[in-house]
């Protein structure tokens, strides 16, 4: 083991390993279950670095600091509403523009009671990430600084996708390659800045994993009920990773990143007398 790994050595173990592990379940597992089985690879990666390398987990306070032993009920409601005015606004615009016409599909039904199901269930599937990179990655990163900490560890997670989006058809795998990944890399960036900020503010992984999962299960029902005029449309613009869906969510990420600055930190305890 190797007790004495400084934490930017132990963030680039546990990414290589991601890399690997990922690249391996590329090439071993059929079919579009790789993109349900690589979801996991941060997790293992987890394990693998707090039981094998680092010996971490054989400490109480390296399982702490995963962020999980706190539920942060407070930033439940926040993670569960703020994707919704985003996807408003992306596919509102495409509904408005008559580059998406909006659809009731024939299992609306299912679709809309399943809602509260795919939330729950899926949420352990987020942790699958979310343990990785918002729970082992991002506190060995901030002896770097909060702001730099959330903005690399979303970088990590983004670039982590990418063995999937250029080693198989089943994901993002429309337009051009360059500018999908571009348009890929910059919001899931963003996006994984206000991860980190709710996992930092409520000193608690489960409000991310949940804003993650929340992410996931809304752009899919709006999908579901979008029309797109051509794939393009779909990828470039009202996709997972859209321009349309870029621009509210990098807003909301420089938000976040004002607000862990260290002098909002030092005006907050000003006003609050701390």
């Amino acid at each position: 083991m190797f007790s004495s790994l400084s934490d930017l050595s132990k963030v680039v173990a546990f990414f290589c390993i991601t890399i690997v592990l990922s690249l391996l379940t590329i090439s071993l597992i059929p079919g579009e279950g790789v993109l349900l089985v690589n979801m996991f690879t941060p997790l293992v990666a987890t394990l693998i670095m707090l039981l094998i390398v680092t010996g971490e987990g054989y400490r109480a306070e390296g399982w702490a600091s995963l962020g999980l032993h706190r539920a942060g009920f407070r930033g439940w409601g926040l993670a569960l509403l703020l994707p919704l005015p985003i996807f408003l606004f992306n596919y509102g615009l495409l509904w408005l523009t008559g580059l998406g016409t909006l659809v009731v599909p024939d299992d609306a039904a299912r679709l809309l009671f399943r809602l509260p199901i795919s939330l729950t269930i899926g949420t352990f599937y987020a942790l699958g990430e979310e343990i990785g990179f918002r729970g082992y990655v991002l506190p060995r990163l901030l002896g770097q600084g909060r702001q730099q900490a959330v903005l690399i560890s979303g970088l990590l997670h983004a670039i982590w996708h990418l063995p999937l989006i250029f080693l198989t058809p089943f994901y993002h795998s429309d337009g051009n390659r360059l500018i999908v990944t571009l348009l890929f890399l910059l919001t899931l960036t963003a996006a994984g800045v206000i991860y980190g900020y709710l996992r930092l503010t409520y000193d608690s992984l489960w409000p991310a994993a949940i804003l993650h999962r929340a992410v996931n299960v809304y752009w899919s029902v709006f999908a579901a009920f979008t029309l797109a005029s051509s794939p393009l449309a779909r990828e470039y613009l009202g996709g997972e990773s859209g321009l349309l869906t870029l621009l509210p969510t990098a807003i909301l990420a420089g938000w976040c990143l004002m607000r862990l600055h260290p002098r909002s930190e030092l005006m907050s305890a000003a006003v609050t007398g701390s």
